[in-house]
C-alpha cells in the first residue's frame, strides 16, 4: 500500500552529531526503504551559531532531500516549526526533536491509523532513553521500558489539514507550546487515537529543554490559565478528554453501579440479579441505604457478597446517589434504581460508545414500561410508555464521572425531578451526548412509583422552567 506524502518538521539551534541520528531515524523507517511511503524533510534553523555551521553543511551533503529553511534572528521552537508547516507539501505532518529519534516501525504503526478519514492525529508512547552518566529522571515509568503516554510532538502523525484550521503554536510561548496545542485540538474535540506500541524514543542527555525545569519556567500556568481563559469565555464547557480516554486497545474500566435503596426489599432482586447478569464484568455496586426500616440493607448484604452497603439517614434519592457518587471507585458511573431492570448488554454496549468517542460524556439507551400485575393504571399514565423510547432517567445512564462533578451531581433540593434537572444541566454544559439504539432497559409501574407523584412532579419542573428561563 501507498501511503500520503509525509512533511517531517525538525527545528534545530546549534545541534550537532544528534542531529544526523534523528535523520537517519526518519529515513531508515521501514515504510520508506520499502518504496510504501515519501518523505518531504524539512530542517529549520532557528539562527544556529556559527560553530553548527559545519554540521548543517554536512547535512545537506549526506541527506540532499532534506530542505533546510533558515530563520535570521532566533524564534524559538514554536515558530520554527511553524515556518516547516507553511511550507510543507505532504498530506500529513509530523515533527521530531533534533535530539530524538523514531523507532524505525514508527510510520507503519501511525499511518494504518489515519485509512479513517475522521482521524486527525494518531499517536503513541514515548520511550526515555538516558545517557550515560546522566542522573535517572524522577518521574513513574508505565512499564519496565521506561515508557511514558504524555504530550510529546514527536511521537505523532497530523494530517496537515487541521492547521488549516488555524491549529497553529503559539509563538509567544518558549516552552510548553506543544501542551497549549494540545489543549486547543481536545477543545476543539478533534478526533485523536492513541495506541500502546513505541512512537518516539527520547534522549536525555541533561541539557534537554524541559528537563530539571519547574513548572514556572515551562510556563504550564500560564498555558493552564490561558485555557481556563478559553473555556470562561465559551458558554459551552464540553467535556475534555483525559490523555487515556484517546487510547483505542485500553481495557475495560471500572464501571460503579449505584444503587438507592429506600425499603425496597421486596423490588431489589429483579434489579440486582440484572446486575449480576450483565455480559460487562469489571462493575462494582454500590447499594446506597437511604434510611430505610425494611431490613433491605441486610437483606442483600446476606444476599449478595458483591454488593457495597453504604447507609445514611433518610435524605432523599438525590442525596443518595450523589453519595453513591462520592464512594465510586470506578471513572464511568451508571445508576439503577430498585424498581428497574437492565438487559445483560446494557453495560457493554454503552461502553462501547464512551470507548470510541472521548468526548462524548454520556451515554442513554431506550427503555420500556411494564405494569405489575393487578395494578390499577392511573388515568394520567401513558400507554406510549408501555413502547420503545429513549430514556433520560438516570438508570438508562452511563457517564463519565468527570462530567458530574463537572456539573455537580444531583441536585438534593428536588424530591422527584432531579433526574430531569441533571440531564438540564449537562446539556446545557454543552456536554455531548448519545443514544444506544437498543432496548436495554425496564422499568416497572407498580403503583408506589416516586416519579409518578404528578402534583409534586408538576411543581418542581415549573421551577426548573423558571431556573431555565434565568440561565440557572
Amino acid at each position: 500500500m501507498h501511503y500520503p506524502e509525509i512533511s517531517v518538521i525538525i527545528p534545530t539551534h546549534n545541534n550537532g552529531p544528534e542531529l544526523f541520528n534523528a535523520l537517519k531515524s526518519v529515513v531508515g523507517q521501514d515504510l520508506v526503504c520499502s518504496g510504501g511511503c515519501k518523505l518531504d524533510i524539512i530542517v529549520v534553523n532557528d539562527a544556529s551559531g556559527a560553530e553548527a555551521q559545519p554540521f548543517l553543511q554536512q547535512l545537506l551533503e549526506r541527506y540532499p532531500q532534506v530542505r533546510l529553511i533558515a530563520h535570521d534572528t532566533q524564534k524559538g521552537p514554536a515558530a520554527a516549526r511553524n515556518t516547516g508547516i507553511r511550507t510543507a507539501r505532504g498530506e500529513l505532518i509530523s515533527f521530531l526533536d533534533a535530539d530524538d529519534e523514531w523507532p524505525l516501525n514508527k510510520l507503519s504503526i501511525l499511518l494504518p491509523l489515519l485509512e479513517d478519514r475522521e482521524v486527525d492525529v494518531a499517536g503513541g508512547k514515548i520511550k526515555y532513553l538516558l545517557q550515560n552518566g546522566t542522573p535517572a529522571l524522577h518521574m513513574k515509568y508505565e512499564d519496565d521500558e521506561n515508557r511514558l503516554s504524555h504530550v510529546h510532538l514527536g511521537a505523532l502523525l497530523v494530517r496537515r489539514r487541521i492547521f488549516q484550521q488555524a491549529f497553529f503554536f503559539d509563538e509567544s510561548l518558549g516552552y510548553s507550546e506543544d501542551i497549549d496545542w494540545w489543549l486547543r485540538l481536545k477543545e476543539q474535540q478533534v478526533k485523536i487515537v492513541l495506541v500502546e506500541a513505541t512512537t518516539l524514543l527520547y534522549h536525555v542527555h541533561g541539557n534537554n529543554m524541559s528537563v530539571h525545569k519547574s513548572i514556572k519556567e515551562l510556563q504550564l500556568l500560564k498555558v493552564l490559565h490561558k485555557a481556563a481563559q478559553r473555556r470562561k469565555n465559551n458558554t459551552k464547557m464540553s467535556h475534555i478528554p483525559q490523555l487515556k480516554d484517546y487510547r483505542i486497545q485500553k481495557e475495560d474500566p471500572l464501571i460503579s453501579v449505584i444503587l438507592p435503596l429506600y425499603n425496597g426489599k421486596d423490588l431489589v432482586t429483579k434489579s440486582i440479579g440484572s446486575v449480576l447478569g450483565q455480559s460487562y464484568t469489571n462493575w462494582e455496586l454500590l447499594v446506597v441505604d437511604d434510611g430505610s426500616t425494611d431490613g433491605g440493607a441486610n437483606f442483600i448484604s446476606s444476599h449478595y457478597p458483591r454488593a457495597r452497603i453504604i447507609r445514611q439517614a433518610n435524605a432523599g434519592v438525590a442525596a443518595a446517589r450523589n453519595k453513591g457518587i462520592g464512594h465510586a471507585s470506578g471513572e464511568i458511573i451508571a445508576f439503577l434504581d430498585q424498581d428497574d431492570e437492565w438487559m445483560p448488554d446494557k453495560l457493554r454496549l454503552q461502553w462501547e460508545v464512551l470507548k470510541q468517542d472521548p468526548y462524548c460524556a454520556f451515554v442513554t439507551c431506550n427503555q420500556y414500561f411494564v405494569c405489575e400485575e393487578d395494578i390499577v393504571l392511573p388515568a394520567n399514565f401513558s400507554e406510549r410508555l408501555r413502547e420503545e423510547h429513549r430514556g433520560l432517567v438516570p438508570s438508562a445512564l452511563l457517564i463519565r464521572k468527570q462530567a458530574l462533578l463537572q456539573v455537580h451531581n444531583f441536585d438534593e433540593s428536588l424530591d422527584v425531578s432531579s433526574d430531569f434537572d441533571l440531564i438540564r444541566r449537562l446539556r446545557k454544559a454543552g456536554l455531548g451526548e448519545k443514544n444506544v439504539e437498543h432496548l436495554l432497559l425496564r422499568k416497572w409501574y407498580h403503583g408506589a412509583n416516586a416519579s409518578l407523584n404528578k402534583a409534586v412532579l408538576r411543581k418542581e419542573i415549573l421551577g426548573l422552567l423558571h431556573r431555565q428561563i434565568r440561565n440557572q
